[in-house]
């Protein structure tokens, strides 16, 4: 058998492939290597003879620095190193593009020649850089959450309302991301002196502070009028002008970029003042960063009151029940066994127990099993005097058997003796995040399984569409159609988190071109059944195949012609089955094919081996009948939220 010339093989090669003498000369590129040189230049050059060392050491600009890495790593495999790999941006003016290099050494007659592949990888680093933008999005929420419970510990034991405005004020631009930050409070005798807290960060801090406090004083003065958050953009703030205090014009004041404020609330619904936010570090401010300063305020809230309580022996008592009954998380006191001595109702929200039920049961009782012997070395440690505080997130039990992921703050008060006395615990129902992260996780990992299998489909399709057409014309056709099929079902599927596709609009989408007002071309009967992906796919191709079969030699490639399609759900060996069938009417007449084509084979073949479906073919002359049972899959990689 005669061996194929060597340009030939380069040639046959999918990607850019050049091969170098020992002085880093191109003595040889394959047809993509032109290609993709006239991409990237606009001109047709083959480089051959050309020194791609010295075009790497000669490059300049952003590109300098990996086209000088190439050569180093191109030279040292010259030198006797085995491979070299380098992976390296290569963008245009209207498309981002990422590819690897790899050199490879290859020693023959004597001499040493080094074999360089481009690979486009640009699909891996697009996926790669959106699951690092999701879990940077996740992560920053974990920390506001951490930085969250950081602060309500910390002021907690804090018995000066001026510390508390101080660090609320400080925490609250950290937290969020914002150059300007103050809180205005109403008068009040055990309120600051001065009714203004500003925090700043080295942009404004240039500014003189009179002119810093006085800003927002509009904006304060219509959040206690308003009585609830307020969040608007740069722009949308240009159609307030009551908002637009002579401050914001001074040349020594901030501008107007874009405001986040929100109530401070007391336990009787009163207010005590605003918390607010000026001149977001990126971006403008979002529906996350105003939940997060509401819990701010909220925890402010809390604080100040157990604050005034202390300064104020007698009213202390009433005051922090109630603002302990309208704070938005959960809050309990324990004694040294761990039982409940006082529960809010933001705990009673979270649990699903009633006051006296609670009040009945210990914080172990609500404890997850597998979290329950950590939660209890740490409160044991506090109990001993070991811990002032601890925070932890857990699992709880709820009333109905359901768990539900908490933050739990625990801070403990002694007496004067260092005796334990009872702990006080806040408690942030975080299961929304943590369902987030595992969501998150479950997507990107069905992101992989769907773009693999994707690909896997497209090579199936045009190396089996390649086999049964006989001109490029016809495999032009045969295999867009197919391609096209393809992108409805997964049109489908991404409209339900890739989950599942409706059988009925899956045969929709490929009988509904031949709907006629006068003659009823197909009709479908069955109820509704949603397919999995791994079932979706393959199900849809045959459809495809069946329509355009039937186009071309059947029912549909008549007038009066008709299609009926008929499916029902079967319980079968401890599972379901989908029954599915084909008939075609008032078509020409149906004789058995002199060769089976790939519909025949996508049928026979590929169905039982994906779906271990049961296919038959019945060529009946007054019209094809096919009939399909598939076992349907009853778990799912996705869960439902």
């Amino acid at each position: 058998m005669a061996v194929p010339p060597a340009e030939h093989v380069l040639d046959a090669l999918a990607g850019p492939v050049a091969v170098l003498d020992h002085s880093g000369t191109i003595i040889a590129v394959n047809l993509a290597w032109r290609d993709f040189g006239r991409a990237s230049s606009g001109e047709d050059v083959q480089h051959v003879g050309t020194n791609y060392l010295d075009i790497c050491d000669r490059a300049v600009g952003v590109e300098a620095a990996c086209a000088k890495a190439a050569a180093t790593g191109i030279r040292s495999v010259l030198a006797g190193q085995s491979a070299f790999s380098l992976e390296y941006p290569c963008h245009s003016p209207t498309q981002k593009r990422w590819f690897q290099l790899r050199a490879s050494r290859l020693d023959y007659d004597a001499h040493t020649y080094a074999i360089v592949a481009h690979h486009d990888i640009t699909d891996r680093i697009l996926v790669e850089q959106e699951r690092q933008g999701l879990l940077a999005k996740a992560h920053r929420y974990q920390e506001q959450l951490k930085a969250l419970s950081a602060v309500s510990t910390r002021i907690a034991a804090t018995d000066a309302p001026e510390a508390i405005f101080h660090e609320i004020t400080e925490q609250a631009r950290l937290i969020i991301g914002a150059h300007w930050a103050a809180t205005h409070t109403l008068p009040y005798a055990l309120w600051p002196s001065d009714p203004v807290v500003v925090s700043v960060s080295d942009k404004y801090r240039g500014h003189p502070a009179p002119f810093l406090a006085q800003s927002g004083a509009g904006i304060y003065s219509h959040v206690v009028q308003l009585g609830r958050p307020l969040r608007l953009t740069e722009a949308e703030l240009g159609a307030y002008p009551e908002l637009q205090d002579m401050h914001f014009g001074d040349a020594a004041s901030p501008a107007m970029p874009g405001v986040l404020a929100v109530p401070i609330t007391g336990p009787q619904g009163g207010t005590l003042g605003v918390l607010m936010l000026l001149d977001k570090q990126n971006g403008e401010f979002t529906a996350d960063d105003e939940s997060i300063l509401v819990q701010l305020a909220q925890i402010v809230s809390v604080s100040v009151e157990s604050a005034v309580q202390t300064r104020a022996e007698r009213e202390s008592r009433e005051r922090l029940w109630a603002t302990h009954e309208h704070a938005g998380v959960g809050i309990a006191e324990t004694n040294a066994s761990g039982q409940f001595l006082t529960v809010n109702r933001g705990l009673l929200a979270i649990t699903g127990y009633s006051r006296g039920e609670l009040l009945n049961l210990s914080l172990f009782d609500l404890v997850h099993p597998d979290d329950s012997d950590t939660e209890r070395a740490l409160y044991d440690r506090q109990v001993a005097g070991e811990l002032k505080t601890y925070s932890l997130e857990k699992r709880s039990i709820r009333k109905d058997g359901s768990s539900v992921w908490l933050n739990v703050s625990s801070t403990a008060v002694f007496d004067e003796q260092g005796g334990f006395r009872y702990s006080v615990r806040v408690i942030q129902d975080i299961d929304e995040r943590k369902r987030f992260e595992q969501r998150q996780t479950l997507l990107v990992r069905e992101l992989h399984h769907r773009v693999r299998n994707t690909l896997a489909v497209v090579q199936a399709l045009a190396g089996a569409t390649a086999r049964t057409t006989t001109s490029t014309r016809e495999f032009n056709r045969s295999f867009s159609s197919r391609i096209a099929a393809l992108a409805k079902t997964q049109t489908l599927l991404t409209e339900d988190y890739w989950q599942t596709a409706p059988l009925r609009e899956m045969l929709q989408c490929e009988l509904q071109p031949f709907w006629g007002k006068q003659h009823e071309r197909f009709r479908l009967e069955g109820p509704d059944v949603s397919l999995s992906a791994d079932l979706a796919v393959p199900l849809s191709m045959a459809f495809h195949e069946l329509t355009a079969n039937a186009a071309q030699y059947g029912a549909l490639s008549v007038r009066k012609g008709c299609v009926t399609v008929q499916w029902e759900l079967v319980a079968a060996k401890d599972q379901r089955e989908l029954h599915l069938t084909w008939v075609e009417q008032n078509g020409p007449p149906v004789g058995k094919p002199e060769r089976s084509g790939f519909g025949s084979f996508l049928l026979e073949r590929i169905l039982p081996a994906q779906c271990q479906a049961r296919a038959h073919l019945s060529f009946d002359p007054t019209g094809l009948q096919c009939e399909i049972n598939v076992p349907l899959i009853s778990h799912r990689l996705v869960p439902e939220y």
